[in-house]
């Protein structure tokens, strides 16, 4: 049973039939903040960030406290107790309640079995429309401000990109496709620009035997990004093009439409809740556009081994991947290891491969040239890269331009690794992690933001999101020990609570006392 609503109308119903009244504008911003992060302690800072942005005023704290209190109140008058719960924990506060009980968890979750089902394209499909059935108008209505208009724009991305998806499945399964076809003119109205909403609605019309009008939908999408933007549609797009203008006859039969174009690559790896981050993530925001002579933004996160680069890096890639829609690359290029690994670079989670092509072992202290770094862009693209004595980075360049793209290259080396998608990959963005930004010397266009260590406060709440508020809160002393230890780095921050979480019953303080011992 959806006992909260944010896909429409923020409402809360408990388990009884009536809607409760959430309160004025503020205290329903807030119920909606810690519902959105249902089952994750939310702290007090970001809900102030969030509701006042830049000018909270000096009582900020007290009116979040009693904007909970009443929101508690309130959720503690409704139901039977097995509705939504607020609790105070590890020095914020967290909704708790089945995820399913949230119409966005639910719809989250049942997208990623959709996506998880795989070729099997009935069931996927069935998903989708299953999941999509959770909206119900405007997500978060009722609620205003800047928190509310930026979140509000990255659900309306997720239902796109489910509902995008969807279409495809539907056009690939075949069948009449009079009735969607509406449903494809309605959001190619809405989102003129998005080239996979019009290649879908490309798709369809010429199934439809309305190949005139599938032409007449790519000339209005050219026009319009050529007057807007300066750019052509990409590759994939005008493929279609060509194919529709061919009348080939394998577009006009049903079929997986994966086996006509690549596959979009999201192989960005799990994310990470960085604490203590928000003024670096707050900096890597902002314009994710080109430079004005062409090339693309790179960004850069500098700061040594175990700072937490990577993390933050990919909770900002995942932050704004909808804004990438034609992939997210993960390029792991151990520049600063010593591992053996393959004469190229591999995705996160693979197994490096210990002897290159021709038999030998790469010692990682030999940076990874970037032609293997381009091939690996290429190929994660699915284009077929060419052979050994053509011009790579030439042809890298005129396949990469206009793709909107992410790319993270992890760990990176060296300069070369990254001027070899320089300038094609104009319309993406470039995100580089790096111990030592000087060897990206002469690099135009860097953004870059260097790594500190945590605060004493930050660390302890690193602990405590680990172990729990009540075992932080027991040692105190021993906590401050383990972080002067760690020298409050986050990495080894959480090998240190990795180490209390699997012993429960060990204090703290033999724990440091342990540390201790082996840094002496």
């Amino acid at each position: 049973m959806v006992l909260v609503k944010l896909l429409g109308p923020v409402e809360y119903r408990g388990t009884a039939e009536n809607q409760v009244d959430l309160g004025q504008n503020k205290q329903r911003c807030i119920f909606a903040m810690l519902a959105v992060h249902a089952n994750e302690v939310v702290m007090p800072d970001e809900l102030i960030n969030w509701t006042w942005e830049a000018d909270p005023p000096a009582s900020a704290r007290n009116m979040i406290h009693s904007y909970i209190s009443r929101l508690r109140s309130v959720l503690e008058g409704t139901g039977d107790g097995r509705g939504a719960v607020l609790r105070r924990r590890h020095g914020g506060y967290v909704l708790e309640t089945d995820p399913d009980a949230i119409d966005l968890h639910r719809f989250r979750r049942i997208v990623a079995s959709a996506r998880a089902a795989g070729a099997d394209t009935r069931t996927a499909t069935r998903l989708l429309r299953e999941a999509l059935g959770s909206w119900c108008g405007r997500p978060l209505g009722g609620v205003t401000g800047d928190w509310a208009a930026r979140t509000r724009s990255l659900l309306e991305q997720e239902r796109l990109s489910a509902l995008v998806e969807c279409h495809e499945g539907e056009l690939g399964l075949g069948g009449s496709h009079s009735a969607l076809l509406d449903e494809l003119h309605s959001l190619a109205a809405r989102y003129p620009e998005n080239e996979l909403v019009i290649r879908n609605l490309m798709t369809g019309l010429h199934r439809s035997g309305r190949r005139t009008e599938a032409i007449e939908t790519y000339e209005a999408l050219r026009r319009r990004l050529a007057d807007r933007l300066g750019v052509d549609p990409a590759r994939q797009t005008k493929a279609l093009y060509a194919t529709v203008l061919r009348a080939d006859p394998d577009l006009a039969t049903a079929g997986p439409l994966a086996d006509r174009a690549p596959s979009v690559p999201r192989q960005l790896p799990r994310s990470i809740r960085c604490v203590g981050r928000e003024q670096e993530l707050a900096m890597l925001d902002g314009s994710v556009t080109a430079a004005a002579d062409g090339r693309p933004v790179v960004r850069v996160v500098e700061g040594p081994p175990g700072i937490g680069k990577t993390a933050l890096a990919v909770q900002w890639a995942h932050r704004v991947a909808h804004r990438f829609p034609d992939g997210q690359i993960f390029v792991a290029l151990h520049g600063s290891g010593t591992q053996a690994l393959h004469g190229g670079p591999h995705m996160a989670g693979a197994e490096p491969a210990q002897r290159g092509p021709a038999g030998q072992v790469r010692d990682m202290r030999t940076a990874v040239p970037g032609h293997d770094v381009l091939r690996f862009v290429l190929r994660s693209l699915g284009v077929t890269v060419p052979p050994e004595g053509a011009d790579l980075v030439a042809f890298g360049r005129r396949a990469l331009k206009d793709l909107r793209v992410l790319v993270l290259l992890d760990d990176l080396a060296s300069a070369e690794q990254l001027e070899v998608l320089l300038p094609g990959l104009s319309a993406g963005v470039l995100l580089v992690t790096t111990r030592d930004a000087s060897r990206l010397t002469g690099v135009g266009g860097l953004r870059s933001i260097g790594l500190q260590k945590l605060s004493v406060r930050q660390a302890r709440r690193m602990l405590a999101g680990i172990l729990g508020e009540h075992r932080v809160e027991a040692e105190p002393g021993a906590v401050i020990r383990i972080i002067e230890l760690c020298d409050r780095f986050p990495r080894a921050l959480s090998a240190a609570a990795e180490q209390a979480l699997i012993r429960p019953r060990l204090p703290l303080t033999d724990l440091a006392a342990a540390m201790t011992a082996r840094s002496g």
